[in-house]
């Protein structure tokens, strides 16, 4: 490690970071790869030798220095998203304002710097606030690193209130097949909404994982379907726009197409309400149990029906189509939303989803 530090001897690498609603780049993360070992063991020997805060102020420097040598067409910079060590919050580094002045000495603005921050590393919440609100007013953006990896608590992130959150690989990875994943990441994108900060999918590998994520929300994407971390030199930016183009075209097409499936669901849900209110009207009293039945038998896109009075309440069985599994209860909230009923006020009746 002595030898790492003394020699600089790491690289940095650079992942993009884009943005299909703008087309664009947007940002850019800086990675440093030691040369003479791996990376689990440079932050581990740090560790163990009680050096990680000159690595990790090592790592910063060598990132800034190399994106002071990037050119960029004018007026389309990206962000230099730059990894902050958390554990080094807790050991009084606020106020040193060594970061600060390696920004300026580089000739960027605080303004166009993300620094990344894992708050689950950081035991010391106090210290964790103070160090965000002093480099918030120094003009850096501040970004939540890791969210769905660890313990992140999310009351947390909302007293810390960020610029913008990374939801982990860990959470993005076949969120495409996966129905819990899909509702953390609506959940973690409404809180971000409401405490005004945006959502960055990192890890994307896959057009399902894009197309997913962007359609809950996310608003920025990071991963390998786009680019993997490459030097300085082989950064080229303005390739990464088709496979953007590609996205938001299959965006568009989705959008549309929901469009129509919900235009078709709507004309569906006209013509059962129909059909099952000229049924009643045909059947006397005593049979519109009959009637239900035999709406239900014949449409395969209805779960269930059932009669309600013009108050509400039912007065007839409830007729179950073949295939759904009876409760020994009355229409639940969840289910009522996906049976057919009828009044005498002409309610719908709702298809299968």
């Amino acid at each position: 490690m002595a030898e790492l530090l003394t020699n600089q001897d790491l690289d940095i690498e650079f992942q993009p970071i884009l943005s299909l609603r703008h087309q664009s780049v947007v940002g850019i993360e800086a990675l440093a790869r030691p040369r003479t070992m791996g990376l689990v063991q440079m932050f581990l020997e740090a560790e163990t030798t009680g050096r990680m805060l000159e690595l990790d102020r090592l790592c910063r420097l060598k990132a800034l220095e190399s994106y002071s040598r990037l050119r960029f067409a004018e007026g389309c910079r990206p962000l230099l998203f730059l990894n902050f060590e958390s554990s080094v919050i807790d050991r009084g580094v606020l106020g040193s304002g060594w970061l600060l002045e390696r920004v300026k000495a580089s000739g960027l603005e605080p303004s166009d710097v993300v620094i990344e921050v894992n708050e689950s590393r950081v035991h010391d919440l106090e210290s964790l606030r103070d160090f965000v609100d002093t480099y918030r007013r120094h003009s850096f953006l501040i970004a939540l690193d890791d969210l769905g990896a660890g313990d992140s608590n999310l009351p947390r992130i909302a007293q810390l209130r960020p610029h913008i959150i990374k939801l982990d690989r860990h959470l993005v990875a076949h969120v495409d097949r996966d129905f819990f994943k899909q509702e953390t990441i609506k959940s973690l994108v409404n809180l971000s909404r409401s405490i005004g900060c945006m959502v960055l999918a990192e890890g994307v590998e896959t057009h399902a994982e894009v197309d997913t994520c962007a359609s809950l929300g996310a608003e920025l994407l990071q991963g390998f379907f786009f680019a993997r971390a490459r030097k300085a030199e082989q950064l080229d930016l303005p390739s990464l726009l088709e496979p953007l183009t590609q996205a938001t075209r299959r965006q568009r097409i989705h959008a549309t197409d929901s469009l129509k499936a919900r235009r078709q669901q709507s004309l569906d849900l006209q013509r059962l309400a129909q059909q099952g209110c000229a049924g009643l009207q045909k059947a006397k009293r005593q049979d519109f149990d009959a009637a239900l039945w035999e709406l239900v038998a014949n449409n395969t896109g209805i779960e269930a029906a059932y009669l309600l009075d013009d108050q509400g309440i039912q007065v007839s069985e409830t007729h179950m189509a073949s295939d759904v599994t009876v409760l020994p209860s009355v229409p639940s909230r969840r289910s009522a939303s996906k049976v057919a009923g009828a009044s005498p006020g002409l309610n719908p009746l709702w298809p299968s989803s």
